[in-house]
């Protein structure tokens, strides 16, 4: 695949374990996911630190530090939200210290019985004014910061995502000029079909694309070739904007080999083909 800069596996494996896997599966990168236990920046101790990039650089891969997307960053609480910025500066430093290609970041979610459009924007609007101390300190220590969009629960109230609809793309680019995004291609078909033309709109922002699929009611990460998202439209869209970045798989039904197998089927055939 010629756009793929580099692949990325998401195992939901320890650090050490996700490393291992993503060699078999012959990935460049691999996911360290810190919203599990024995991940999170406090487990991790300088000689557990300089072990695994000694190991990622003997195997020739980089680490994709996946921040927890359980922080509270929207928080209308400022003491709360003042803690979630202490709490991803350790990401911060966890990332420069293993060297990682970059650190994800999610909006976490915000609590409101009734959430409004109103809600939503203040929410997304403290979540960025945070972000962009965040990209700014990440950048300081050599730290690449791709901001990822979580799914769209528009009914699963008191508790909803921050930063979810193509809207807030457009809001991101605006607050913060140079933002990247992951943008994350399954959660974009959860209750919306946001992933092509929010490719389509900011791909020159994109700096890496999260692949699984869906039946668009829940984030289910199954294989490229179920659910309903077209990524046949996804590639065209890719092929049209010469577009060149870092594509992670997060299918838990699939194989990576699988799932490059069923792009290269895609992007080798005859554009008006089924598949």
């Amino acid at each position: 695949m010629p756009f793929a800069t580099g692949v990325a596996v998401q195992r939901y494996l320890s650090a050490e374990e996700g490393l291992a896997a993503a060699q078999d599966e012959g990935c460049s990168h691999w996911y360290i996911d810190a919203s599990l236990m024995a991940d999170m920046p406090h487990n991790w101790s300088g000689e557990r630190s300089r072990s695994l990039v000694a190991a990622a650089a003997d195997r020739g891969l980089s680490p994709i530090l996946h921040g927890n997307f359980r922080a509270p960053l929207a928080s209308e609480i400022p003491e709360v939200r003042e803690a979630s910025l202490q709490y991803v500066r350790s990401e911060i430093d966890l990332a420069a210290r293993l060297e990682a290609t970059s650190l994800v970041i999610h909006g976490g979610a915000f609590v409101e019985p009734r959430p409004t459009k109103a809600h939503r924007d203040a929410a997304l609007e403290r979540f960025l004014t945070l972000l962009s101390e965040v990209v700014r300190e990440a950048a300081e220590k050599g730290v690449e910061v791709w901001l990822e969009n979580l799914s769209y629960y528009p009914k699963f109230r008191p508790f909803s995502y921050v930063f979810t609809r193509e809207t807030d793309f457009s809001v991101a680019v605006d607050a913060i000029p140079g933002i990247k995004f992951i943008l994350d291609v399954g959660h974009a078909n959860v209750n919306q079909s946001a992933a092509v033309p929010t490719f389509e709109k900011f791909s020159s922002s994109v700096a890496a694309l999260s692949l699984s699929n869906n039946g668009g009611d829940q984030d289910a990460h199954l294989a490229l070739d179920e659910g309903t998202l077209s990524v046949r439209e996804i590639t065209d869209a890719i092929r049209a904007r010469n577009w060149e970045g870092v594509i992670a798989f997060e299918t838990r039904n699939e194989s990576v080999e699988s799932g490059i197998a069923y792009l290269t089927k895609i992007w080798e055939s005859a554009a008006g083909s089924p598949v």
